[in-house]
């Protein structure tokens, strides 16, 4: 559910296609490709023709500033398209931002052309919800089958947004990478968030490349409840494994700490399904 390929500003292992290659090869049900630069819906209709359809490749949009902002028209576009999933801003989030300048060091190659940004927030100046992010979580209302994700927004915004999102009929949120340290969620919040109805989306790459533990994750896992829950790879960085490989290391792990094929099958399978509607 969370997987990125090139073409890419930042160096890609795979290309879509190839991805695609892999997880029929794989035989696994479905992959969603996602990009930070925005909308992967046309990417991905034209890769399930060039494979011709043996599995289901699938796209949805990210609202960065690299589409201009909160674009509610690019939104609209995307889903009518066929989009499948909506992600809230990712790398040009203010909390993305902040996070990388409290640091001092770049994520990757999309830092460079960051620069200068301030950041979107959902909040304006007044500390209060931007009338544009009304309009998204009003579209998102209307196309109710469809998961929005928070992205790389911090927790403080999600908590304004989580009853807003509710009132508006949104019934899919997923809070992306909790394990991550650009928006970490403790153990006592990832509850309140599962309680509010959101899932939360564990993803391989954070404890592959050291950012993360897995048993910590798995305790979390068992703490918020395996429905509440699925396990992503967010991998095709150029440095890490293939993204199949990072599933076949998944269930490697949760086998090794005791998870049920029952387990398994809701984390990887069953929940990802009922959240795009396949």
């Amino acid at each position: 559910m969370h997987v990125h390929g090139s073409p890419d500003v930042v160096p890609r292992k795979l290309s879509d296609l190839e991805i695609a290659k892999d997880a029929v090869q794989a035989k696994m049900y479905a992959v969603v490709l996602k990009s930070h630069l925005g909308s992967t819906v046309a990417r991905a209709e034209l890769v399930n023709e060039a494979i011709n359809h043996q599995i289901k490749v699938l796209g949805g949009i990210a609202l960065n500033s690299f589409i201009g902002d909160w674009n509610t028209l690019a939104l609209k576009t995307a889903l009518h398209m066929g989009a499948k999933i909506v992600w809230m801003p990712t790398f040009t989030a203010k909390n993305h931002l902040d996070f990388e300048r409290r640091e001092g060091k770049a994520v990757n190659a999309l830092s460079a052309l960051c620069t200068g940004l301030k950041g979107l927030t959902i909040f304006d100046e007044q500390n209060k919800i931007k009338k544009e992010v009304y309009t998204v979580l009003e579209i998102m209302g209307d196309n109710r089958d469809i998961p929005l994700c928070f992205g790389h927004l911090g927790l403080e915004e999600v908590r304004a947004l989580v009853p807003l999102a509710h009132k508006k009929g949104i019934q899919k949120l997923i809070y992306n990478h909790p394990n991550n340290p650009i928006n970490p969620v403790s153990l006592r919040d990832q509850k309140w968030l599962v309680e509010q109805g959101v899932l939360l989306e564990r993803t391989a790459v954070d404890p592959i490349q050291g950012l993360a533990d897995w048993n910590i994750i798995f305790k979390e896992i068992k703490e918020t409840g395996i429905e509440n829950n699925i396990f992503s790879t967010d991998l095709g960085q150029r440095k890490n494994i293939r993204p199949v490989e990072g599933t076949a290391l998944i269930v490697e792990k949760l086998v090794q700490a005791g998870f049920s094929s029952t387990d398994l099958a809701l984390l990887l399978r069953e929940n990802p399904k009922r959240m795009l509607n396949i």
